[in-house]
């Protein structure tokens, strides 16, 4: 669920960042909005990490999609930003 709101929500808040799920575009753009996309990445991943965490701990089954993963970890590469944690190997 977490990943599938930032996947609608980045290219609505962000136009700039044009998405398909094998394509992004970059454009030239503020400082503040880089920065803005910036703390909405960390906010994703902080929230990601929590959600695989409870998934873990109850037991939930990983519901990852590859498209939606590749598409995300994108988005954080463009403002610096490592998914590692949240999408290792082990995850898928």
């Amino acid at each position: 669920m977490v990943g599938d709101f930032y996947r609608e929500t980045f290219p609505q808040k962000y136009p700039w960042v044009q998405t398909t799920e094998t394509n992004i575009s970059y454009y030239q753009v503020s400082r503040e909005e880089f920065e803005a996309l910036r703390r909405d990445v960390e906010e994703m991943k902080a929230l990601l990490i929590r959600a695989k965490l409870y998934d873990e701990e109850n037991g939930e089954p990983n519901c990852e999609m590859e498209e939606k993963v590749e598409m995300l970890k994108r988005i954080a590469e463009m403002v610096g930003i490592d998914l590692y944690e949240v999408f290792n190997e082990e995850s898928g």
